[in-house]
C-alpha cells in the first residue's frame, strides 16, 4: 500500500496536523482567558475544534497502524497521537459538564431537576451547594460582576434540595461556638487562604461575597458565606455556585467541604 510505502510523509502529516489542532485549542482557550470570548462562544469555538481533533486523532491512529513496519514513522504516528489526545482528555475532564465539547448541547431539565421531575435525585445534575437549602445566602454584590449568559443565580428550590441531599448529604450548616465576630474573621481567613476573591465583606450583615477560580481553565464560581446568630448560637452558612455548566463535577460539593472543614 502507499501509505506503507510512505509511511515517513504521512507520519509527519500527522505530526503536523496534531499539533496544529492543540495550537488551534490553545488560541481559542487563550482567547477565553484575554476575555476575547465569553464561555458560550469559546466553548462553540471549543466544540468545532474538539472535533476536528477527533479526526486529527483518528488519523493519527490508523498512520500509526500503518507504520508499523518503520520504527522511526511508527514513533512519530504514536507522539502525534499523544499530542493530540492529551489536550482532548484535559479538556474532557475539566470542562463543566454540560458544556458538550464534542456533540451538540445535552437537552434535559435544569440543574437539580431530576428531582423535581420523578428522575433519581442522586443522578441530578447539580451546579449549586449551599449548608442552608431551606434558605440559602442570596447573593447581592456579586451579581454585577457575573458575565452574560451565566447560569441563573437563583435558588433552584427544593428540586436541587433533593438532589443535594442525596449526594452530599453530609453538608450541613457550622454550629460554631465563636461570637458574630471571631466567626466572621475565622470564616474570612478561610476564605482568603483558599485563595478566593472577596469581592464584599460586611461585618455588620456577616455577608462575604468571594470568586473561586479553577487553575486550569480559570472558570469562575461564586461564594457567599454568611454567619448569622440564632438565640445564643451563630450559624456559618456557605453557598458555591457555578456559573456555567448543567453539572459542577462535584467541585461545588468539595469547595463547601473544605471550607467547613478548615474552618
Amino acid at each position: 500500500m502507499s501509505a506503507i510505502k510512505h509511511s515517513k510523509f504521512w507520519s509527519t502529516l500527522a505530526l503536523v496536523a496534531s499539533v496544529l489542532s492543540v495550537l488551534a485549542m490553545a488560541a481559542i482557550m487563550f482567547g477565553y482567558l484575554g476575555e476575547n470570548f465569553t464561555f458560550r462562544e469559546a466553548s462553540g469555538h471549543l466544540r468545532t475544534a474538539a472535533q476536528i481533533s477527533v479526526y486529527v486523532l483518528g488519523f493519527c491512529a490508523v498512520v500509526a497502524l500503518l507504520s508499523w513496519k518503520n520504527k522511526a514513522s511508527l514513533l512519530k504516528a504514536l507522539i502525534a497521537t499523544a499530542i493530540v489526545l492529551t489536550p482532548l482528555m484535559v479538556m474532557k475532564n475539566s470542562m463543566p459538564a454540560g458544556t458538550a465539547l464534542f456533540a451538540a448541547a445535552p437537552a434535559g431539565p435544569p440543574p437539580g431537576a431530576g428531582a423535581k421531575g420523578g428522575d433519581d435525585p442522586s443522578t441530578a445534575p447539580i451546579n449549586d451547594i449551599s449548608t442552608d437549602t431551606q434558605n440559602p445566602p442570596v447573593f447581592s454584590a456579586i451579581i454585577p460582576l457575573r458575565p452574560e449568559g451565566s447560569n441563573a443565580i437563583e435558588y433552584a428550590g427544593q428540586s436541587a434540595a433533593a438532589a443535594q441531599a442525596a449526594q452530599f448529604p453530609d453538608i450541613k450548616p457550622i454550629n460554631s461556638p465563636l461570637g458574630k465576630t471571631e466567626a466572621f474573621n475565622r470564616a474570612l481567613e478561610v476564605a482568603n487562604n483558599m485563595d478566593w476573591e472577596i469581592i464584599a465583606q460586611d461585618p455588620r450583615s456577616g455577608i462575604i461575597e468571594a470568586v473561586a477560580s479553577t487553575r486550569f481553565f480559570n472558570f469562575q464560581d461564586d461564594v457567599i458565606i454568611r454567619i448569622s446568630e440564632h438565640g445564643t448560637n451563630i450559624i456559618v452558612d456557605i453557598r458555591s455556585h457555578s456559573r456555567v455548566g448543567r453539572s459542577d463535577r462535584g467541585k461545588n460539593g468539595e469547595r463547601v467541604r473544605a471550607f467547613i472543614e478548615s474552618f
